[in-house]
């Protein structure tokens, strides 16, 4: 195993979209290292690596704690290969110079933290517990220590005008950063916003919003890799990379979700075996979302077993060039990023 996700489901408060699994801080927080421990032997490895890529996602990792990250670094529970990406999740309110100094000492390369938005007004209707001053102190903070540091941001956040939005990606500009991140908003049933009925984003101003954060981020020098996510050349996320070229990765904690080979496992601990075809479709056509554009004859090649799809596949993909949702090296288009799963959809019918 190559790569490891492992999820830190605590939080000191849920944001107001959130629809992640997460709950307050443990007690003893070196104690869900323990937990950590005791699934992976559960499950079969005693100990995981050299791992290509570490990524501790959340929730909140950063509650882990100084000694808690000291003590899942000597756990044994996994080994970095030369050269290894290890990235970790931090919360603006959750940095600390002492935090940062200690993660980078046991290893990690990146940091990606969860700004959202460049406005207090806007950060107080999420409940996203910071403001933008803490915001940019702790990104100073995280990259006096690990260079390698990102941002989150979210499009389609209820009350930003576009005014906003366009201060927002300017502002995240002006601290020269090697990956920035923006997710188009969704209102989940589960989240706060869900439960009290708030209406799902225009569709239009949404696809108006991630098409000025692709146009001004790309005009800046970050290249937009995947859908979501733009990074200097050489700095995107090799983790989350290998992901959506299919490749399998283990998921330890409550929360996570793996995928081994068929074996899927959900991130609410439900394992399902898939058919080795459902097993290709699925990580064949998370290659549609990378900017690197979509191979058949690559595809069809790594999964044999497509090879059925292979004149549906290319008459479809010839009436999306047609319609400019892909370019001529099947490479999404600005149209195309916005209609994904709808292609997606097409080429399983």
């Amino acid at each position: 195993m190559k790569h490891l996700y492992l999820h830190f489901p605590f939080c000191t408060g849920r944001c107001a979209y959130c629809a992640f699994l997460s709950g307050p801080p443990p007690a003893a927080p070196a104690a869900y290292v323990d937990d950590l421990l005791h699934e992976a032997a559960e499950r079969g490895f005693s100990s995981v690596g050299p791992l290509d890529s570490l990524y501790c996602g959340g929730g909140t990792p950063a509650l882990l704690g100084e000694r808690g990250f000291v003590r899942l670094r000597e756990s044994g529970l996994f080994s970095l290969a030369e050269g290894a990406e290890w990235t970790v999740e931090l919360h603006p309110a959750a940095v600390t110079e002492p935090l940062v100094r200690t993660l980078a000492d046991l290893g990690v390369t990146r940091l990606s933290i969860g700004v959202q938005a460049f406005d207090d007004a806007t950060l107080v209707r999420c409940n996203r517990r910071h403001t933008v001053r803490q915001a940019l102190d702790a990104i100073a903070i995280a990259r006096a220590a690990i260079p390698d540091t990102g941002i989150d941001l979210i499009a389609g956040l209820p009350g930003v005008s576009s005014t906003e939005w366009t201060q927002t990606l300017r502002r995240a500009l002006s601290l020269d950063l090697p990956h920035i991140s923006v997710y188009a908003l969704s209102i989940e049933p589960e989240s706060t916003w869900g439960r009290t009925g708030m209406s799902t984003p225009d569709p239009d101003a949404l696809c108006d919003a991630v098409a000025e954060a692709a146009d001004t981020l790309s005009a800046a020098g970050l290249r937009r890799y995947e859908t979501s996510n733009y990074a200097r050349p050489g700095l995107e996320c090799r983790h989350n990379l290998n992901t959506w070229h299919g490749g399998d990765y283990l998921g330890l904690g409550r929360g996570a979700v793996s995928r081994l080979g068929c074996l899927r496992r959900t991130g609410d601990g439900i394992e399902e075996t898939l058919s080795p075809e459902d097993d290709a479709l699925e990580r064949a056509l998370t290659g549609l979302r990378l900017a690197e554009g979509f191979d058949l004859e690559a595809t069809l090649a790594r999964f044999p077993i497509l090879a059925p799809y292979r004149e549906r596949w290319a008459k479809r993909l010839d009436d999306f060039r047609a319609h400019d949702l892909l370019t001529a090296d099947n490479a999404p288009t600005r149209r195309g990023y916005e209609v994904l799963d709808a292609m997606e959809r097409e080429l399983l019918r």
